[in-house]
């Protein structure tokens, strides 16, 4: 089965954003970051009384709506973050074969992913992530094939696409 595609930078910033969400370390990673912060902010008032006449209290309620402030922004934080990391990675060429015109051939061996710039064979994959618009064919735990469904005729190629990776 071959399938061909153009990759676009909104489908490598979805891959990113896709796995940031649902990556067991990155997920633990941003959960440790979103409440460190806080911790932080709510120590720092104890260093605080010591070098400010301002009550104590009056600290803790300052670096309070600080820590949730925090708390509730940290995940948009973080997704921007992401967008503008793959958005800068795309316009300054360093993603050289990551956009652009795809084929994609499966083949009983494995598969074949040819572009303008290079041609990659994998046979052994860990694992197929199917977003709402995209199928990630993970190759190792933070690379993958990212294959949009606007690459698919129906359905049904679709649905056969997914049953023959599964089988492997």
């Amino acid at each position: 089965m071959i399938i061909e595609y153009e990759l676009t930078k909104q489908d490598y910033i979805d891959f990113n954003i896709n796995h940031m969400n649902n990556s067991k370390s990155m997920k633990n990673s941003m959960l440790f970051q979103r409440f460190i912060i806080p911790v932080i902010y709510l120590i720092l008032p104890l260093f605080l009384k010591y070098i400010s006449r301002i009550p104590l209290w009056y600290w803790y309620c300052i670096f309070l709506i600080f820590s949730v402030i925090w708390i509730i922004r940290y995940p948009k934080i973080i997704e921007k973050s992401v967008i503008k990391r793959a958005s800068k990675l795309i316009d300054e060429g360093k993603a050289t074969g990551i956009v652009g015109h795809h084929s994609v051939t499966y083949t009983n061996e494995g598969i074949v992913d040819k572009t303008e710039f290079s041609e990659t064979k994998y046979s052994v994959f860990e694992r197929v992530v199917e977003s709402e618009n995209h199928i990630f064919i993970y190759v190792s735990s933070v690379m993958a094939y990212i294959i949009p469904l606007r690459a698919f005729k129906n359905q049904d190629e679709k649905l056969e696409f997914l049953s023959m990776l599964n089988s492997k």
